[in-house]
């Protein structure tokens, strides 16, 4: 999550955010970490605040406690999931181009919080019900959005027949399994990963 930076993996600006956003997603930043390493139970504010060196006091300050950090956590990653889709749609008014785009931005997202990501769906469950259906209603809708873009596609024939809703799942599910597995030192970057996907679906440029 970092506080400013000239562009993503696939060559959009970033926003650059104050210092006190800065911090705060410095310390959401370690929380996930920790409760990806060690689990939301058994994970502690203490090691949150070695993490990321600040005093308990003050990622209380910021944050709040430490269901609030793993709602912190989840909401951003909701934010950063919708703000895939919005980027990716406005890149074009083509649909190859913006299932294309999609792909990329949401591939960017999580390899970019990978950790975050991977708590996100790993302690969904810890949530309070509230949050857990804002999460649930906005995946929805970007499964919805996307599944648009397939049945026009599909009409085109640029895609396989079938459910709408059951081939954007599958395609989705490629980028956001990549927290299992992606390791930045490895052979490709994100934006080459993505490119993978669009070619293993038949998504070659216009």
């Amino acid at each position: 999550m970092p506080a400013c930076s000239d562009g993503n993996a696939t060559g959009q600006p970033t926003e650059v955010v104050s210092d006190h956003e800065a911090k705060r997603l410095a310390i959401i930043e370690g929380a996930a970490d920790v409760f990806g390493r060690r689990g939301f139970a058994a994970g502690t504010t203490k090691e949150i605040a070695a993490e990321v060196g600040l005093s308990q006091p003050t990622i209380y300050h910021y944050v709040g406690s430490k269901h609030g950090m793993l709602r912190e956590i989840a909401l951003h990653v909701d934010t950063e999931m919708t703000a895939a889709l919005a980027r990716g749609l406005a890149r074009s008014a083509n649909p190859v181009e913006q299932l294309r785009a999609v792909i990329e931005e949401f591939t960017d997202a999580v390899v970019r919080d990978r950790q975050a990501f991977a708590v996100y769906w790993q302690e969904i469950r810890s949530l309070d019900d509230d949050v857990r259906k804002k999460l649930s209603d906005d995946e929805r809708a970007f499964v919805a959005a996307v599944a648009k873009l397939v049945a026009l596609l599909q009409d085109e024939r640029r895609l396989p027949d079938g459910p709408a809703v059951v081939v954007a799942e599958a395609i989705l599910s490629m980028p956001s399994w990549m927290y299992h597995w992606y390791r930045p030192q490895g052979p490709l970057s994100a934006a080459q990963i993505a490119q993978l996907y669009c070619r293993l679906i038949g998504l070659d440029p216009v």
